[in-house]
């Protein structure tokens, strides 16, 4: 029973194995991995192993991006590697605008302050004045009665 478990595996993982491997007609052969037959079983011409935890590697030295191959699988970007022609001055701009922008919302939060600091002041100053001003009609008001008592007492 478990001989024709194991057939039967085998079968179906022989009708799943690729027939060429990752051979030069493969989409996905980025690295131009030539395969060969030999024995009746794949084997890689760079030496690598022929498994798929290599599939996706190419022995050093071996890859060219100048070929044709490389700008056919790949998109056609050219991707700066040397920065040695960049002389730092987009960044130096970026760190002046936001030292001016922190400066600036310093200052208009300080001129909020003084302004919220100004009113409340006011606020005070016209409520001192309203409270002398009380304090004087009052005064006025006592002194009339004042005045009229003491006329009532003259009179009497």
């Amino acid at each position: 029973m478990e001989e024709d478990k194991a057939i039967a595996l085998h079968e179906t993982l022989a009708k799943l194995k690729k027939s060429a491997g990752l051979g030069v007609a493969s989409h996905y052969n980025f690295g131009k991995i030539k395969t060969t037959e030999v024995n009746g079983q794949t084997v890689r011409d760079d030496g690598l192993p022929n498994n798929p935890l290599y599939f996706h590697f190419v022995k050093e030295g071996t890859y060219d991006p100048s070929t044709a191959d490389a700008s056919k699988y790949g998109d056609g970007r050219v991707i700066k590697r040397n920065f040695d022609d960049n002389d730092g001055s987009d960044s130096s701009n970026s760190s002046e605008d936001k030292e001016s922008k922190k400066k600036r919302k310093r200052e208009a939060k300080e001129k909020r302050k003084e302004e919220k600091k100004a009113a409340k002041m006011e606020a005070k100053r016209q409520a001192k004045l309203e409270e002398k001003r009380q304090a004087k009609l009052e005064a006025k008001k006592v002194s009339k009665k004042k005045a009229i008592a003491e006329a009532n007492v003259i009179t009497d």
